[in-house]
């Protein structure tokens, strides 16, 4: 066989040639590949312009295929089929259970995952990746804009125009420790809370409203929280063991109370200051439907 130049050869001919040598017929080929039969008639007239062959002869019964198409067909049939497990792989791959990522701290974390997971978006539609859970806002905000996490869950971000927001729920703070703690009962005065030992959650970048809320905290008593972390779990972990005092978001307190054995302290010296939890996400994504329907499920709480 004379070999021609590929140069100019559309290698979208090659599905054209095989299912007419399989079916017999230009009709049927063009019902298989679900296109025009003019489609079919101009890929032959293409074929036969290159090889310089007939390659399909009309009878009776549809079309017969000269020896070359045969010669032909042998090879793009390997080629057809190669693509055709290619594409069927990659439409694997799509239907996939897509990957979400979400920025949150670590006990919203948490509750995100309970929430998504008893709702059935998790792991029926899809499945989560938490990144980057302590940065700066202006990180957060680089992080939306470039969609390296689809969503992020916290406190405001600064005015972006690249970013909409949505109000989920506002922290109320409260205060919690162990069930068995030897010396606090089901309330606290604010005199035995300056002497109590206590841990805090350090977030190097929280919110205004955050920090004047705990100023007015520190004030009521002289020592500083005896261990101060990021990681809100760590430090929920140690008071189970430990006769200490924690501040968290009552929300939290809910979710973490029904597996674990603490309690809430009553008490009328924290502040009643309300801090926004917002969901930030890039407005390009603003009308995605999983996204929105994961909103949406958050948004219950």
């Amino acid at each position: 066989m004379t070999i021609l130049s590929t140069d100019k050869f559309d290698f979208n001919l090659i599905r054209f040639l095989v299912a007419i040598v399989e079916t017999t017929s230009m009709a049927n080929a063009a019902e298989i590949l679900d296109v025009a039969p003019s489609a079919v008639s101009y890929a032959v007239k293409k074929l036969r312009e290159h090889y310089n062959d007939p390659l399909f002869i009309r009878s009776l019964h549809g079309v017969k295929p000269t020896a070359l198409a045969l010669n032909l067909y042998e090879r793009f049939r390997i080629i057809n089929d190669d693509i055709l497990n290619t594409l069927s792989i990659n439409s694997t791959s799509i239907h996939a259970k897509r990957k979400i990522y979400i920025r949150a701290d670590n006990l919203t974390e948490l509750w995100i995952t309970n929430r998504l997971i008893s709702h059935g978006i998790v792991p029926a539609e899809c499945n989560i990746e938490f990144r980057y859970a302590v940065i700066s806002a202006e990180e957060r905000s680089q992080r939306i804009r470039t969609q390296e996490i689809d969503l992020d869950i916290g406190l405001t971000i600064p005015g972006d125009r690249n970013i909409v927001s949505y109000h989920l729920f506002d922290w109320e703070y409260i205060l919690i420790c162990r069930d068995n703690h030897s010396s606090i009962g089901e309330t606290i005065t604010s005199k035995q809370f300056s002497s109590e030992p206590y841990i805090g959650y350090y977030f190097r970048f929280n919110s205004t409203i955050v920090h004047n809320n705990f100023s007015q905290l520190r004030m009521i008593r002289p020592l500083d929280p005896s261990i101060a972390s990021e990681s809100t779990t760590t430090m929920v972990l140690n008071i189970l063991s430990q006769d200490l005092l924690m501040f968290i978001p009552r929300i939290y307190f809910t979710l973490l109370s029904e597996t674990l054995p603490i309690r809430e302290v009553k008490c009328d010296f924290i502040p009643e200051g309300k801090v926004a939890n917002l969901v930030h996400l890039n407005k390009k994504n603003a009308s995605d439907p999983l996204l929105k329907k994961i909103i949406s499920v958050l948004k219950q709480a």
